[in-house]
């Protein structure tokens, strides 16, 4: 009898408070990484619309096209030449300016990619309905 008095009290008192002190520090915990959460996704909104409103902008198109066109005719040149074996003689791009002509291609061709794989995956959609 004095052991389920004892079980009784155990669970009833300081156990039941452990347990919901526990459960409110989960509860806190859940919704400090809920707002975290909000504001991390709120600015990435943020920047993403700051980044589309930028590139509507024809001075950015401008200043985008006085890097990208030499890079262009830079790698025209080498592909052909490559392609025809011409005199070989086209000078590699200096180490300095590299990353940006490569970071250049890579939007290039990777923003043509995206377009194109977006749009063989929105065509296998309608061919499904």
């Amino acid at each position: 009898m004095w052991l389920l008095a004892i079980f009784k009290w155990a669970t009833g008192g300081p156990l039941s408070r452990v347990l919901s002190s526990i459960e409110k520090s989960i509860d806190n915990e859940t919704e400090r990484q809920r707002i975290t959460a909000n504001v991390v996704e709120r600015a990435i909104i943020a920047d993403a619309e700051n980044r589309a409103a930028s590139m509507q902008s024809r001075v950015f198109w401008f200043v985008w096209a006085l890097f990208a066109v030499p890079v262009g005719f830079w790698l025209g040149a080498v592909c052909v030449d490559s392609v025809l074996l011409f005199s070989g003689s086209i000078s590699d791009l200096p180490p300095s300016v590299k990353p940006y002509a490569t970071q250049i291609i890579t939007s290039i061709f990777g923003s043509g990619a995206g377009v194109a794989g977006v749009q063989a995956i929105a065509a296998a959609i309608r061919g499904r309905r």
